[in-house]
């Protein structure tokens, strides 16, 4: 159960970042963090990751985020062979999963006035040009999650291989 503590901490504090952002911003507006490199900027994105629209299927979204989140949930906890950096990782994954599993079930059952996935994160290179997709912290998290399992899977099947060659 100790597995899924990430999970929690990062819906903890996106839901809590994604709350302060909402009450504390209207829609469109953006203050400057760090100058020109970090902005908030609050958006609701209805699509899915980098605002790729889904059309009317917000229900299939929801509906497919949901049970990965249930099939990773049950994977970290159940799997006795798990190792450490896996459950982290996948914990990462699962706790992103969860924090815009909920915005979308906000926006999917017209609670809260919630218009799709509250961004916030907004990094650029300079003012007025170059600028990445706005994103929060389970969008982070994800990501986090994904990169370290791919080096992690790397790092072991390596050393795999080298186990292999010495036997």
């Amino acid at each position: 159960m100790y597995r899924i503590i990430p999970a929690i901490t990062v819906v903890l504090i996106d839901q809590f970042s994604k709350y302060l952002v909402k009450t504390k911003f209207i829609l469109f507006e953006s203050e400057s963090i760090i100058e020109p490199f970090l902005r908030f900027t609050y958006i609701e994105n209805s699509g899915l990751a980098f605002g790729l629209p889904v059309g009317n299927f917000d229900w299939l979204l929801f509906l497919i985020t949901l049970i990965i989140s249930f099939y990773i949930s049950y994977y970290i906890i159940s799997y006795n062979k798990i190792i450490r950096y896996e459950a982290l990782s996948l914990s990462l994954i699962l706790g992103g999963a969860i924090g815009n599993l909920i915005d979308r079930g906000f926006k999917l059952f017209g609670m809260f006035n919630y218009g799709g996935v509250i961004d916030f994160i907004d990094i650029g290179l300079f003012e007025n040009s170059w600028r990445w997709y706005i994103f929060n912290i389970a969008d982070l998290s994800v990501s986090i999650g994904i990169l370290l399992y791919i080096f992690y899977s790397y790092i072991y099947s390596s050393l795999d291989e080298i186990e292999n060659e010495n036997t």
